[in-house]
């Protein structure tokens, strides 16, 4: 009869350690995630505002601008933290802010209408925090690994380097703007620059064993920004589907 008692007090206290358990998983419908990239790809796209004349394009109009090599790379970091809000056993919410810098290196520019060519193109850098908002869908773990889908609506704000557009005349006619001094493209105050777009994201992580909350992930970003002066674009200009992919190591914890 002891023995009973004893045994049936085991299975008690297993029923009552396996209830609490599962009442301390139900319970963690929140994350957090910390990425780091470890490599990216991007692209600039064309720029175009208001501009002044130019040789094969005259008036005071909008112009266009195609850069020689639109790339943008990744400098020095870009760093995000996500935060995941379980809505049931495979929707989540997930609300993100990204601090990153880009560096582009164009070499020259070449407007659109005329074909005039601005050589050399100094580089510049992009630099902000892009704040993301959207659904995530998680697919059904195999072998410890829970992989998903994501897509957000993104929102960029940042900064524009390298400006200067320094005074200079040809043939009588004075060009640039007049609070500026030195170099063309070469420093110069840094200018604002906002973006929208809609991005979709994936990844994987370790659901448990040793590497329990490590993952990697891929984020995107396709942007339509508008921005103010930069160089030539005095009176502010607009950069359609700017591009960049982050290649992300992850490690989450849930509470």
């Amino acid at each position: 009869m002891k023995n009973l008692s004893f045994i049936s007090i085991l299975f008690l206290f297993q029923i009552t350690l396996s209830t609490a358990a599962e009442m301390d998983v139900n319970q963690k419908v929140n994350e957090l995630s910390f990425g780091i990239a470890v490599s990216s790809s991007g692209s600039m796209g064309d720029v175009s505002g208001l501009h002044t004349p130019i040789y094969g394009n005259l008036g005071k109009n909008v112009k266009t601008v195609k850069l020689t090599d639109d790339t943008l790379r990744t400098e020095d970091h870009a760093l995000s933290l996500d935060y995941y809000r379980k809505i049931n056993d495979n929707l989540y919410l997930n609300a993100g802010i990204t601090h990153s810098r880009r560096k582009g290196d164009p070499i020259s520019g070449t407007f659109v209408v005329g074909g005039y060519v601005v050589n050399p193109a100094p580089p510049f850098k992009l630099k902000g925090i892009t704040l993301n908002l959207g659904p995530s869908y998680r697919f059904n773990s195999w072998l410890n690994l829970t992989p998903y889908v994501g897509l957000t609506i993104s929102y960029f704000d940042g900064k524009m380097t390298d400006t200067n557009y320094p005074q200079f005349e040809v043939n009588g006619v004075t060009y640039g703007n007049p609070n500026h001094s030195g170099t063309y493209g070469v420093g110069g105050p840094e200018t604002g620059i906002t973006c929208w777009g809609l991005n979709p994201n994936s990844g994987v992580f370790f659901n448990s064993g040793f590497l329990e909350g490590f993952g990697v992930s891929v984020k995107t970003e396709n942007l339509d920004c508008k921005g103010d002066s930069f160089r030539s674009f005095r009176w502010g200009y607009e950069a359609k589907n700017i591009k960049q992919t982050l290649y992300q190591i992850d490690y989450r914890i849930s509470f």
